[in-house]
């Protein structure tokens, strides 16, 4: 705890309620966006352009099979590769940007719920240095991620020209299949885009809670199409951040879109304090 919002709200306002329930933050799409095509649509574009290529050399190869033939389809895919290290070189800096503009949005919209709720000012209490080792995370987390979809491409791309040399596959078969490829890892980026961005904002929600003393949220379904039952029953319910559901809390599950509501339970932090003091 950095500060104690309880004690705060309670020397400035005097309250007479209980409790106070803070708005959800969650952050807009456009930032999943962002991150799709700031880091990741540069990776798929990039296997996306060399197809023509990738085709072209396995048709020759096809036609005219040789010991070297093989090796030049192989180099040919292994292009693309060396190609992305420059995109690779920068990936850091440019996740690193997108981090910090999350953290500043999420950092505003918790000062204002706070303002709003409570009457208290802490936008002089809060900055971007507090969460700077769970940017750090999610910014080696999304490398790790965005290379994973390189990888994959690259191995689906692969296998789908070699089995189709070695079965003598037309070539507009295995030019369908490797387009497939790219496409199975653009929809695969943009979904880790939207979870990543879920779990920063969750990750962070639960940070600035927890500065300002406060240990208990309440859960917000998502509201998703396809919503995991358990995560819906819990909506309005009230969890602790040191006691977490089976499958975490929101946002922490694998495509989890659900957020929290701070929960300042005034009458239990201020009897808690007074037994400590």
């Amino acid at each position: 705890m950095k500060f104690s919002l309880a004690q705060l709200y309670r020397r400035t306002r005097n309250p007479r309620r209980s409790s106070v329930t803070f708005r959800p933050i969650q952050a807009p799409s456009a930032f999943a966006t962002n991150l799709y095509q700031s880091s990741y649509l540069p990776v798929v574009k990039a296997w996306e352009s060399a197809l023509p290529g990738i085709v072209a050399e396995y048709e020759r190869t096809l036609s005219d099979i040789t010991t070297d033939a093989p090796a030049d389809l192989r180099a040919q895919i292994g292009k693309v590769e060396s190609d992305l290290f420059g995109l690779f070189a920068t990936l850091g800096f440019r996740l690193e940007r997108w981090a910090q503009t999350v953290e500043a949005f999420q950092r505003r919209r918790w000062v204002g719920a706070v303002n709003s709720a409570t009457g208290v000012d802490i936008s002089a209490l809060i900055g971007p240095g507090d969460v700077r080792m769970s940017l750090q995370v999610v910014i080696e987390r999304n490398v790790a991620l965005v290379r994973s979809v390189s990888d994959q491409a690259r191995t689906r791309i692969a296998d789908a020209v070699f089995r189709g040399l070695n079965d003598r596959r037309p070539s507009r078969e295995v030019a369908k299949e490797i387009r497939e490829a790219v496409e199975m890892s653009r929809r695969r980026a943009k979904n880790i885009a939207s979870d990543q961005l879920s779990k920063l904002t969750g990750q962070l929600n639960e940070e600035r809670t927890r500065q300002s003393g406060i240990e208990e949220y309440k859960w917000v379904a998502s509201g998703k199409v396809h919503f995991r039952e358990n995560h819906r029953a819990r909506d309005g319910k009230v969890f602790d951040w040191d006691n977490p559901p089976a499958d975490g809390h929101p946002g922490q599950a694998i495509f989890c879109g659900c957020a929290s509501r701070a929960y300042l339970d005034l009458d239990k932090i201020l009897a808690e304090a007074a037994e400590a003091a």
